[in-house]
């Protein structure tokens, strides 16, 4: 009787142990990058699926340091999706305004050359609508080697956000939240 008690306990902790695994390894293709200063930051956070990956830009990170640790946490992610404040010509990221030049010298495509296939979708209603903008989400692309998309037929963050607007044809044109 002892043996086939311990036979079932065993076989039972196992199949808890390889469920736990498996629910725990489940990721998205999507990682969230989100600034501390994005408007209803806790709002968005509440609203992400659960299984996403979701960093909290600190007040000292550079723009080229998060995106590296978004590929650190998810090897295997498709689809980055930044919030952070922005203007017509410029994104706002750790305390740190990034204009097209200061990104086309801050960001080297070596660094995410092992990554191919990455889509960077910009939640902003103002930079792909002037051509500062479009250079910045250029900038982004070259910099990186990935595509970048972002809404150019939106007036505020808050209503449906269509991705029209992308340096290289989007292979998805679907968001996170749909």
């Amino acid at each position: 009787m002892k043996t086939i008690f311990n036979q079932k306990t065993a076989l039972s902790f196992l199949l808890l142990f390889s469920l736990t695994l498996s629910v725990s390894m489940a990721q998205t293709d999507d990682v969230v990058i989100l600034d501390s200063d994005f408007p209803n930051s806790g709002g968005l956070i509440a609203s992400l699926p659960v299984n996403v990956v979701l960093i909290e830009a600190k007040t000292s990170a550079t723009l080229t340091e998060t995106l590296k640790q978004a590929l650190a946490k998810n090897p295997s992610v498709k689809n980055i999706h930044l919030f952070a404040p922005s203007s017509d010509a410029s994104i706002d990221f750790g305390e740190r305004s990034y204009t097209a030049a200061a990104l086309g010298q801050q960001l080297d495509p070596s660094d995410f050359s092992a990554n191919t296939g990455v889509t960077v979708f910009v939640y902003s209603c103002s930079l792909a609508k002037n051509a500062a903008g479009i250079s910045l989400l250029e900038n982004i692309s070259s910099g990186t080697g990935f595509n970048v998309a972002s809404c150019a037929s939106c007036n505020d963050i808050n209503e449906e956000f269509n991705f029209d607007y992308s340096v290289r044809p989007l292979n998805t044109t679907s968001n996170l939240f749909e």
